[in-house]
Formats: C-alpha cells, sequence, structure tokens
C-alpha cells in the first residue's frame, strides 16, 4: 500500500472517529449537561464532516478540470467544518467553565466568523490551477497552524479550570489528548512554513495522520471517562442537595425532626442511652407576626445555641421539630440526663430573658427506658412539654403511665362521638329550692353517660377528654336541644313549668353562633327564652372576656338567664361581676363544705354581695343539715344538694320538706 493509499484510509478513519465521538457525547452525561454535551456532539460531528469533505476534495483533484468547482466547493465547505468545530468546542468550554446561558447571537457570531475563515482560507489560488502550492499553503499549512493554536488554547483553559469533582483521570486523558491534537497540527503546519522541511511533507503526512487519529481516539475515550465522572459527580451533588434538604430547616439553619432522627439513629444502636428533651416557645406565631419573622427565628436560632451547650460529649444533636418548638437529644439516662437537662433547661431561660422581649418556654424530656425508637422518644417528649404547658409547669418528664391516660383518652372520645348518636348520653335532673320554704324555684340538666361496657360513667369520667378534644361543642348542642324538648312536653302535658339551668362550656360560649343556635331552639319548641338559664363558669368568660361580656350581653337581651357558676374558684375579681352582669351567682361547693371559718367567711360574703347587687344566689352542695342551717344563717337564698334532691331522669318535686319544717308542707313530685 503507498502512501496515498494510507493517507486515504487513514482520513477515512479519522471521519468515523470524529463521527463517533460526536455519538459519544450525545449519549453520555445527565440533564444537567445537556446543552454541553450537544455542543461538543456537534463540534465533532463537524469534525468528521471536514475529514470526509477533505477526503472527497483530495480524490477529485485528480479527476480533471471539469471538477475543480466542486472541488473548490467541498474544499469550502471542509475548511467551514473545521473552523465550526473548532468554535462549537469553544462554546461548550465557555459554558460549562462559566456556567452561563448560551446567547443566539454568540453562535451566530461562531458560524459567520468559521463560514469568514472557510472563505479566506479556500478562495485565494481556488480556480488557478499554478497555484497548487498557495492552496496547499492556506488549506493545509495555515489551516493547521489555527487548529494547534485552538486546541492548544482549550487544553491551556482546561488546565487553568479545575472542575467542582476535582482533577480526575478523565481530566487528565482530555487535557492529553487536546495537547496531542495540537502538538501533530503543530508539526503538520510547520511542513508548509520550513521551506527545507518541506520535501519531507508528503512521507511525513501519513504519520502525521496516524498521530492525529489516535489523538482523536484518546479523546473520544478521554471525553467518555470525564463526562461520566461529571454525571456522577452532578448525580452525587444532587443527592447531597436533596438529603440536607430533606434533613436541614432552611430558615433556622438548625436540622429538621428527620435530620434529628437520622443522627441519632446514625450516632447510637437501640441499647444505647438516650434523652430528648423538648423545647416549646409559647405563643410563637403572635411573636412571628408582631416582631417580625427575622426576629423570629433569630430567637429560635440563639434559644437552639443555648440547648447545646453543656457536655459536648454527651450532645447528639439539636433541631427544630416544629415551627415553634426545639428539641436536643442527648445520650445520656438516669441521673446523668436529668442534671444535663436541667442544665440545658437554664441555659435557654436565660437566653430566653435576654431576647429583649418576654418569651415563655416549657419544657417536656423523655428518658429511654425499654429500647424505645427515637421517634417514639421525641413523641413522649413533647406530650411531656405539652401536659407541663397545660398544667401550669416549666418543664415535666414523661413516664409511661401518662401515655396509658391517653390511649384512654383517645378511646374515651371515639366512643363519645360514637355516643352522640347511638341514644347512649341521657340528662338527669337536680331541683334548686328556695332556702326557706322549699318551694322549686328551678331545675339543672346534667349530663349522663350510658358506656355500652363500662355502665353508668359520670361527667367528669368524659367531659374534660371532650373539652381537651374539641367535642364540647356537639355535647352542649345536644343538651339544649334535650332540655327545650323536655320543656315543650311538659308545657304540652299542661305541668307547671319552672326555668331550666344547663352548663355552658368555655368553647360554646365564645362561638359565634351561640346566640342564633339558642333563639331557633326556643322559637322552634315555642319557649318564652326566661325558661331557659346558662350557666358559665368565670374562668371559661376569662378566655376572652370581651367576647364572652358581648355574648352574654346578647343571651340576656334575648330574655335567657345567666348564671356564673363555681364563683370564687376562678380569677375572683369583683370587676368581672360588673362586665358579666349575670342574673344569678352560684357559691361553689368547695365553700360550702369547707368546715374552716375562712372558707364559710367568703361563702357569706358572696351571698352578701349578691343582696347588694340585686342578684339571686344559689349555694351548691348542700349535703347535710349544718350545710343547710349555715346557708340559712348566711342568708343565701336558693339551695342545691343532694340533701333536698338526689339528680334524677324525673323531674324533681315541686316543693321538698327540709330539716326543721313541718312535713305535712311536701308536696308530691309531679
Amino acid at each position: 500500500m503507498d502512501t496515498l493509499q494510507v493517507l486515504v484510509l487513514l482520513t477515512a478513519l479519522q471521519a468515523l472517529a470524529a463521527f463517533a465521538m460526536g455519538g459519544i457525547a450525545l449519549a453520555v452525561g445527565g440533564e444537567r449537561l445537556a446543552l454541553t454535551k450537544s455542543l461538543v456532539a456537534l463540534g465533532f460531528a463537524a469534525l468528521g464532516g471536514y475529514f470526509a469533505l477533505s477526503l472527497a476534495s483530495f480524490l477529485l483533484a485528480g479527476a480533471g478540470p471539469q471538477w475543480a468547482n466542486t472541488r473548490t466547493l467541498s474544499s469550502l465547505l471542509a475548511q467551514f467544518s473545521n473552523l465550526l468545530h473548532l468554535g462549537l468546542l469553544g462554546l461548550a468550554l465557555w459554558i460549562a467553565r462559566h456556567r452561563q446561558p448560551l446567547r443566539k447571537r454568540l453562535v451566530v457570531a461562531v458560524v459567520l466568523a468559521a463560514l469568514a475563515g472557510a472563505l479566506i482560507l479556500t478562495l485565494p489560488g481556488a480556480f488557478d490551477l499554478q497555484a497548487g502550492a498557495l492552496r496547499n499553503l492556506l488549506r493545509l499549512g495555515v489551516r493547521s497552524l489555527i487548529t494547534a493554536l485552538a486546541y492548544a488554547a482549550i487544553a491551556l483553559v482546561i488546565l487553568r479550570h479545575r472542575p467542582p469533582e476535582g482533577r480526575s483521570l478523565g481530566y487528565w486523558l482530555v487535557l492529553c489528548a487536546f495537547g496531542l491534537l495540537a502538538l501533530f497540527n503543530a508539526v503538520n503546519a510547520s511542513l508548509f512554513f520550513v521551506p527545507d522541511w518541506l520535501p519531507l511533507a508528503p512521507e511525513a503526512s501519513a504519520w502525521l495522520q496516524l498521530g492525529l487519529l489516535l489523538s482523536l481516539l484518546l479523546l473520544a475515550i478521554a471525553m467518555l471517562v470525564w463526562l461520566q465522572e461529571r454525571t456522577q459527580a452532578v448525580v452525587e451533588a444532587r443527592t447531597i442537595t436533596a438529603e440536607r434538604m430533606v434533613h436541614l430547616d432552611e430558615a433556622s439553619g438548625l436540622a429538621n425532626r428527620n435530620g434529628l432522627l437520622k443522627r441519632i439513629e446514625d450516632s447510637t444502636g437501640p441499647n444505647t442511652p438516650l434523652t430528648l428533651l423538648v423545647l416549646h416557645v409559647q405563643r410563637f406565631a403572635l411573636l412571628e407576626r408582631t416582631l417580625g419573622p427575622a426576629w423570629a427565628l433569630e430567637a429560635l436560632r440563639r434559644l437552639g445555641e443555648a440547648l447545646g451547650r453543656g457536655r459536648p460529649h454527651q450532645l447528639l444533636g439539636v433541631a427544630r421539630v416544629d415551627s415553634d418548638r426545639l428539641a436536643v437529644a442527648i445520650a445520656a439516662d438516669g441521673s446523668l440526663a436529668d442534671a444535663d437537662v436541667l442544665a440545658r433547661r437554664r441555659e435557654a431561660e436565660n437566653t430566653a430573658l435576654t431576647l429583649g422581649h418576654p418569651v415563655a418556654v416549657s419544657f417536656g424530656y423523655a428518658v429511654r427506658q425499654q429500647r424505645e425508637a427515637a421517634a417514639t422518644l421525641l413523641a413522649s417528649a413533647c406530650l411531656a412539654q405539652e401536659k407541663a404547658e397545660a398544667s401550669g409547669m416549666r418543664m415535666l418528664r414523661f413516664e409511661p403511665e401518662q401515655a396509658r391516660s391517653d390511649a384512654d383518652e383517645v378511646e374515651i372520645v371515639g366512643a363519645l362521638y360514637r355516643a352522640l348518636g347511638e341514644d347512649q348520653l341521657f340528662l338527669e335532673f337536680q331541683g334548686i329550692f328556695e332556702a326557706g320554704s322549699g318551694e322549686l324555684d328551678s331545675v339543672e340538666a346534667l349530663i349522663r353517660w350510658r358506656h355500652p361496657s363500662q355502665g353508668l360513667l359520670p361527667p367528669g369520667r368524659f367531659l374534660p377528654a371532650a373539652e381537651r378534644n374539641g367535642l364540647m361543642g356537639e355535647i352542649d348542642a345536644w343538651v339544649l336541644d334535650r332540655v327545650c324538648r323536655r320543656l315543650r312536653e311538659r308545657r304540652e302535658q299542661g305541668l307547671p313549668l319552672v326555668p331550666v339551668a344547663m352548663n355552658l362550656s368555655a368553647g360554646s360560649l365564645l362561638d359565634a353562633g351561640l346566640v342564633a343556635a339558642v333563639e331557633a331552639q326556643l322559637r322552634r319548641n315555642g319557649l318564652p327564652p326566661s325558661l331557659l338559664e346558662l350557666e358559665i363558669t368565670e374562668s371559661a368568660a376569662m378566655l376572652d372576656p370581651g367576647r364572652a361580656s358581648s355574648v352574654i350581653d346578647a343571651l340576656r337581651a334575648l330574655g335567657v338567664r345567666v348564671a356564673l357558676d363555681d364563683l370564687g374558684t376562678g380569677y375572683s375579681s369583683l370587676s368581672h361581676l360588673r362586665d358579666l352582669r349575670s342574673d344569678r351567682l352560684k357559691i361553689d361547693r368547695s365553700f360550702i363544705g369547707d368546715p374552716k371559718p375562712f372558707g364559710r367567711a367568703i361563702a357569706a360574703a358572696i351571698a352578701a354581695l349578691g343582696r347588694s347587687l340585686g342578684t339571686d344566689v344559689v349555694a351548691e352542695g348542700v349535703e347535710t343539715p349544718e350545710q343547710l342551717a349555715f346557708c340559712r344563717a348566711a342568708g343565701v337564698p336558693k339551695l342545691q344538694g343532694w340533701l333536698l334532691h338526689r339528680p334524677s331522669t324525673e323531674w324533681p318535686p315541686l316543693r321538698v320538706a327540709l330539716p326543721g319544717q313541718a312535713a305535712g308542707g311536701d308536696a308530691p313530685p309531679i
């Protein structure tokens, strides 16, 4: 095989190698490298086109003068493809280096520059058959020089650039391949610029083309390796970023719930001592609205730093586990855990005092005892914190009994929902009587629950749970409906009617639809409003004094009576009596049954206050003749208690015989 045939074969192989490299570039790399790999693929497709067109031009050189124009056009397209190849590689490198979007006018500039360069390299001597030396100098010498300089510049840029994932094997292979391409093109150019080397050109060209072919194959392998490394690096970076987002609360800079549990899982085993302390910032939403989100987040960060102080070898992590709740994990149990928790609590409370605004915090913590999972322990600590805050305590340690009581409460509330629709609830009525005559003044309706498996449940067994779980609105509506029905039935039967009182929960008192609901029930049953009395506690009214006062005024304007229940056990401010303006005051049973003079003095004072205000007064819990005698002596006009009448599903008697009163004054029950 002579030199000419070798050159033709090597040029064809170079074209195939260039097209293959374009396919490789297009096939590898992730979405983040889509633009870069597309430019690289187009660039090497253009290089393949250059080799193919150069081969066609070379073969047409000896085909006769009739092919001169075709050979010139082929040569022009070949030079354009080569320069376009260099321009597209430069664009891809610029985008990868600066991470900027590709601009349309930049692409147009590259294409126009490649076309202009191709015209400059092709047109001089293109139609002059005697200008072969000029054509070789421009098309081979100058082109090789431009290509060598371009490859050298690309290699220099790659050398000065340090990829985010570091200089890997693929990086060095790409750098080496571009360096060899620059070297072989520079040697090829020198054959045409150095006169003494020109005779060597025909023989040296074959070796140079072989070197270029091997360099292109090396570049193909290098690109495959480097792009794969870049893709892997991008995937790993995405994974790290996603994991960071899953485990980090970006707003505060602290770990989130998932991050804390992951850190505990990575650092401990099921038998490792573990304590979780939870801090709750009370009224955090209000602080955030009034002082701004930036202040609130800074407060959380500083409280988190305070929780992180202490014994560093025991600290596992601090996290924001809720919008207004922080948690710290400690590798300790027993007395060490208690001591560490107290120390971190003091740090957090001291920090709360320095925030420039009153910030109240409460704490709860749980200690691993029986291989509990970290998530379970965190839930237990949150439960302890909620109970501490609800009971007015600063901190509470979780005990297993709390979980059992909560499970009981969940069961009770679920059964109570069913009881409302299955007629398991019923009312008992207890009379309120005149202290002097024993005549029936009014009746109080008391709710009871006949549980299908537990039997008769007292109100204290289920009403607190209903209050905590937002069920009292439905219960109050049920009682109101049953009371109005009972009054309507007695009226339709022509039986004597007296006002019936029912207890009203705090939620119902502050409900905007309460007055309309009461009015609708009275109208539906055709009852005068004076037959209904609603009992509210002082504590319930003080949850929102302004709202409670306006609701009470609306009820009294409707004609419904309002009684202030459990007087003396709540906030006990005389201004409340003025603002709430109730029709009746009910002295709590704790004062009536108190054997000490102080308690009875309070009861006597409430009775005197009621007389001064012109407000009716009722003594609750009258159970002994001595308590009855005290109430009479204190001037309490109305009495309620087991001594007079026990609660019953039957209507109370119209009169009862009081101790010291003649039995003949009794009236039969109706």
